[in-house]
């Protein structure tokens, strides 16, 4: 969230919620001078949420980053980005998600694509193979509705040295697919 803040504008706002107690506290005391731009809430973001859509200048970016510690957090989130399209139906949301050998984590992208017919994009990052035991993350996906439109081209261009950089095996990859409207 820090980086995000940095890159807002003057008249840019930010909601955060967090459910961890503990975690409160680290952005708290992060956020301290950020004065009434940003705004942070200790609870559940997906219950959260609903109060503060549609935002009053009708343009939005709502990044969703759940734990997915717990394995409803997957239908938690399509519940929460459907029940979102309907209050808002231009904003840009963004939902991250692990790249886990989970079923779950493996039918979400795909869960995500029914929300919406038009306007998506979808980004994957494998830095290595899956574990061979099966556990544990190795890499993460992004999955964006309503995309800003020059975000795929930067994003053609970010990718290969995210590859290169972070790379650990020959697993290494990205992935990128869209729709447009």
């Amino acid at each position: 969230p820090y980086l995000a803040w940095r890159l807002l504008r003057e008249q840019d706002r930010m909601r955060l919620f967090e459910l961890h107690s503990t975690e409160i506290d680290v952005l708290r005391h992060r956020f301290h001078d950020a004065g009434r731009r940003v705004m942070i809430y200790a609870g559940d973001g997906f219950d959260g949420i609903k109060a503060l859509l549609p935002p009053p200048p009708r343009r939005a970016l709502v990044l969703i980053d759940p734990s997915f510690e717990d394995k409803r957090d997957y239908s938690r989130t399509l519940t929460c980005v459907e029940e979102s399209l309907k209050r808002f139906a231009n904003g840009t949301y963004a939902v991250w998600y692990p790249q886990v050998t989970r079923p779950e984590s493996q039918r979400f992208p795909e869960q995500l694509k029914r929300l919406q017919d038009k306007n998506w994009l979808h980004l994957t990052l494998s830095v290595s193979n899956p574990p061979a035991d099966g556990f544990g993350l190795y890499g993460s996906g992004m999955f964006i509705l309503n995309p800003p439109y020059t975000l795929e081209a930067s994003m053609k261009e970010a990718l290969p040295w995210l590859v290169k950089t972070l790379g650990q095996d020959a697993g290494t990859q990205f992935k990128i697919e869209s729709r447009g409207d």
